[in-house]
Order: C-alpha cells, then sequence, then structure tokens
C-alpha cells in the first residue's frame, strides 16, 4: 500500500469533516483514530475552523507533513454522519487504500437533497414569522422569502462569494421584499416577519460549536468560529438597517 496516498486521502476525509461544519476535537480525534489504526504511532494533528496540519512519523521513520485548508464552508449534518461511520470503519476493518477511496468517493460524491433543502428554507421562515408574532398572511410571505433566500444563497455559492458579503446581500434582499410587502399592505406585521426570514441567516450552530471548541480547551478556534458567528450577526444586521434607513420601514 502507497502510504503517502493512503494519508493524502485520510487528510481528504478530515478536509470534508472541516469543510462540512464538524467540532475541531472531532476533526483532530477523527484522524489521530484513523492513523493509529493503521499502526502509526507518532501523529500529530492541529485544526483550525479552516485549516489543519497532519504530521506522521511513516513506517520508515521518514516525517510526513500534510496541510488541508477548506473554503466555502456549510455545515452539512448529513455529511458529517456518513464520514463519521466511513472514519469508524476505518478503525474496524482497516481497509486498503482502493476500498476506503471507492468508499470515501461514494460519500463525497452523494449529492444535496436541494428540494428538502428547498422546503426547510420556505418552511423554517414560516414557523418562525409565526413563533414572533406573525398571522397568515405574515407567514405566507415570509414563505415566499424563504423561497427567494434559497435561490439567492445557492446563487452566491455557484460565484463563491465571500461568506460574510453573502450573508450582508441576503439580509438586503429578504428585508427589502419584507418591507415592500408591507407597503402594499401584503403584511400587517413587518417586524416579526422580518426576525422570521432573519433565523435562517442566524449563525446558531457556529456559536454552539464555538462554545463547545472553548469548553473543550480549542481556545484558537473556539474564538475564531464566535468571532465569525459576531462578524455574521452584525452583518445581518447592517444589511436589515441599510434597507430600513431606505426604505423608510
Amino acid at each position: 500500500m502507497n502510504e503517502q496516498k493512503l494519508i493524502n486521502l485520510i487528510g481528504e476525509i478530515g478536509r470534508l469533516l472541516l469543510k462540512h461544519g464538524a467540532e475541531i476535537y472531532r476533526v483532530e480525534e477523527s484522524l489521530l483514530r484513523m492513523c493509529k489504526s493503521y499502526g502509526y504511532e507518532n501523529v500529530e494533528v492541529f485544526a483550525l475552523p479552516s485549516y489543519f496540519t497532519l504530521t506522521i512519523e511513516m513506517h520508515d521513520n521518514h516525517t510526513y507533513t500534510l496541510s488541508k485548508r477548506t473554503q466555502q464552508n456549510r455545515v452539512n449534518l448529513d455529511m458529517i454522519y456518513e464520514l463519521n461511520n466511513l472514519v469508524r470503519y476505518v478503525c474496524d476493518k482497516h481497509p486498503d487504500y482502493d476500498c476506503l477511496k471507492n468508499k470515501f468517493d461514494a460519500i463525497k460524491n452523494t449529492p444535496l437533497n436541494m428540494p428538502l433543502i428547498f422546503l426547510g428554507y420556505g418552511l423554517g421562515t414560516g414557523f418562525f414569522t409565526t413563533f414572533f408574532g406573525g398571522h397568515v398572511r405574515e407567514t405566507i410571505v415570509a414563505i415566499f422569502i424563504g423561497f427567494i433566500l434559497y435561490f439567492f444563497i445557492w446563487l452566491m455559492e455557484i460565484l463563491e462569494i465571500n461568506n460574510l458579503v453573502s450573508t450582508l446581500l441576503s439580509s438586503i434582499v429578504l428585508s427589502s421584499i419584507a418591507i415592500f410587502s408591507y407597503k402594499l399592505n401584503l403584511i400587517n406585521n413587518l417586524q416579526s416577519t422580518i426576525i422570521g426570514c432573519l433565523m435562517i441567516l442566524t449563525p446558531g450552530v457556529a456559536i454552539t460549536n464555538s462554545l463547545r471548541d472553548i469548553m473543550s480547551g480549542d481556545y484558537i478556534s473556539g474564538t475564531a468560529r464566535m468571532l465569525e458567528a459576531l462578524l455574521t450577526a452584525t452583518f445581518i444586521a447592517v444589511g436589515v438597517g441599510i434597507m430600513m434607513l431606505v426604505l423608510g420601514g
């Protein structure tokens, strides 16, 4: 078995875990366990929210260091679940490179369930609008805004727009539609509509993971994620504030 090819493949598993929002401790522990399952003893892993390094002493006593960086990260719990199962399989069965590559490619190439995500955007905005005091008309408009947000965020990802800029533009779009709906008397409660739609953009998972990283002793990664979450919240507020000032909502 080609050791470098195997280590690179293990690194790709770790990169996808990071890319799809896995906790830092999970990424480090997964890489460490997989390497040790193949008989590598001196293994060091250091991970950040978008980067990790993996250093291994090979069986011929040479040191091999691998670095991976991720961009355009997006939380995908289904992908994390499948990758976790793959990590457990590696630790239990120690598959050869070809077998591991086939299983990894099958997971990597699994398409997103776009219709379900589309439905989630609409139902999510509608539910939160109702939760924050909206009535039937506000809920219907919020569902419509959620569907538009789905396509807008999807477009931002295709264009590889920075996450913070994408969040700013998304908050501008949803608040504009909500304000115009209010001015056209389609809704009566503007605040509940905007707040309900903004919940889709709120970085709740990022804040939770940052606190978990800090509690686990990963202070650098936890602080970085917390800063990202705070910046995201700031850009959401700036986007809505701009449109409230411009359109007079």
